[in-house]
């Protein structure tokens, strides 16, 4: 059910709204002023957002400006309501990156037609989002992983190498469902800390039984990352055969390692899965400049290749997808 957040001081527009779209199948959330929309937002992450440009306390369009810089809802699509006679207000509130807009009095049917637009449209830009990073982080060299609420969410082929589990069985388990004896206490700790929040990474060896109940141990790397406006743990595993083969991926420390803005710019772009083109459009300039700096940014980091540098990124809590 998709969650919709209407702010609008006019009390017979909002509960007719609310009404109108709570029958249409939605789960709405109301708020009577702009302050209290945004701290709203921050709390349920709705869906889409409609929001009034006239209102006490903070006007639609300071509610619009405040939202796009928080990462995890920026990218929500924001429906104006304004005046017949506001023209410049439709204007400015494009230009801060509202999506559509509604003159009042407006037919709830035109409403209607306009979420479910904007609705599928965020649908198919997370869609080609999530494949374009997916595909960049499926390294075959290391195994990769996303774990929410004590469920591997997604793993790559790799990860499924290394510890014997088809990915439907790890859809299923837990890091506690696979360990070996109590001495993993200490690594679950580490895991759980920066799950809450507490650390923003981790890197830890489990003692673990593969699907086959052979027992190997795996070094596990993670930090909270954002990913569809919502929080969630990813990192990488590889198998402890040596030390030759651990410091393979681990890479130069992150805090000792000093980017510029400028490659930290290029750096977050290349971890929202952006083409060399599409980030020289992007920040008007050469491709062979982003290619420089591409090059750069795995020579400093000590990354074997792009997908490697992005976990790199991850790893470190050097950027938020």
């Amino acid at each position: 059910m998709k969650k919709i957040l209407v702010i609008e001081d006019d009390l017979i527009i909002l509960e007719s709204t609310v009404d109108f779209l709570k029958d249409k199948g939605f789960e709405v959330h109301s708020a009577r002023d702009g302050a209290a929309g945004i701290q709203l937002a921050i709390e349920i992450t709705p869906d889409l957002i409609i929001s009034d440009v006239s209102m006490p306390k903070k006007n639609g369009f300071e509610v619009c400006r405040t939202l796009q810089q928080i990462p995890a809802l920026c990218n929500i699509p924001f429906i104006f309501l304004t005046a017949k006679d506001q023209k410049e207000d439709i204007r400015q509130g494009m230009q801060l990156g509202a999506d559509d807009y509604l003159t009042k009095p407006f037919q709830f049917p035109e409403l209607l037609k306009i979420i479910k637009v904007r609705l599928e449209k965020h649908e198919r830009y997370l869609k080609q989002n999530d494949e374009q990073f997916f595909a960049l982080i499926d390294n075959p060299m290391v195994g990769v992983y996303v774990y929410d609420k004590n469920k591997f969410t997604y793993s790559n082929f790799k990860l499924t190498e290394i510890l014997g589990y088809s990915k439907e069985d790890l859809s299923l388990m837990s890091f506690e469902d696979m360990v070996l004896g109590e001495e993993n206490d200490e690594a679950f700790d580490k895991i759980n800390r920066c799950i809450k929040g507490i650390q923003n990474s981790f890197h830890v060896e489990l003692n673990i039984f593969k699907k086959d109940q052979s027992p190997a141990v795996i070094e596990v790397y993670g930090a909270m990352v954002t990913i569809k406006g919502k929080e969630c743990l990813m990192g990488n595993i590889i198998e402890a055969k040596s030390e030759k083969n651990t410091m393979l991926f681990a890479g130069k420390d992150s805090n000792k390692i000093k980017f510029s803005p400028r490659e930290t710019e290029v750096l977050k772009l290349i971890c929202q899965g952006l083409s060399t083109t599409e980030i020289s459009e992007k920040l008007f300039l050469s491709k062979h400049t982003i290619d420089t700096h591409r090059a750069n940014l795995i020579a400093k980091t000590e990354s074997r290749n792009t997908a490697d540098l992005v976990m790199y990124a991850i790893r470190g809590g050097l950027v938020e997808l």
